[in-house]
């Protein structure tokens, strides 16, 4: 796979850091997951974050700190070498489907997040529309099977996208494989349209 969306550096360097909020760093890690480009990007700004570690001033510690340090690994259980192997979509903390439409369902995933932002994954059929709509914030997407495409261009299983509150777009999926999509958003999407609003209303996560 080799996805041709990618997230912007700032938006990798705070990946890398940490300092994401649980459901956007979930939405740019499926992101990472995918990509081999912005794995190692993401590795670069981990390392330097390291070395600036390595930079700061010493501190003084008491002299059997290593002992106890050693004592604790000791008594530790040894951590599990499994690997998840499961699907992405498999592993991920997810609500009970709704479904909106024949063909198009949404799920709330269940990450910590501020009370008017949402997480969730969202499966559109090929031929079902979506709603035009803009944003009152932030918007995470990456696409995890299917494609479509918005006024932006193609997006494809893999690719990420960030949207802002200055975005208005219709996304229509591509091809004849359902579109599934993980989305962290800042506030609630603000559909156009009568039927948009509708709809936008019974999905809400």
């Amino acid at each position: 796979m080799n996805p041709r969306h990618h997230p912007s550096a700032d938006v990798l360097a705070a990946y890398a850091a940490g300092t994401l909020e649980p459901g956007f760093g979930l939405v740019v890690g499926a992101h990472v997951e995918q990509c081999a480009v912005c794995r190692a990007n993401a590795a670069a700004f981990e390392a330097v974050s390291g070395e600036a570690l390595s930079e700061l001033p010493q501190a003084d510690v008491a002299a059997d700190a290593l002992t106890l340090v050693m004592s604790r690994l000791d008594a530790a259980p040894a951590p599990a070498q499994a690997v998840d192997t499961r699907p992405f979509t498999d592993r991920l903390p997810l609500g009970k489907r709704k479904w909106i439409a024949p063909g198009v369902w949404v799920a709330a995933v269940q990450t910590p997040h501020a009370l008017d932002n949402r997480v969730y994954l969202l499966s559109v059929a090929p031929g079902m529309p979506t709603a035009r709509h803009e944003h009152t914030g932030a918007e995470f997407c990456t696409v995890l099977q299917g494609a479509f495409r918005d006024e932006s261009g193609l997006y494809t299983a893999g690719d990420f996208a960030a949207t802002d509150e200055d975005v208005d777009h219709l996304p229509v999926v591509e091809g004849d494989e359902d579109c599934v999509c993980l989305f962290a958003t800042e506030g609630r999407l603000k559909p156009k349209g009568l039927l948009g609003r509708l709809a936008f209303a019974y999905a809400d996560v």
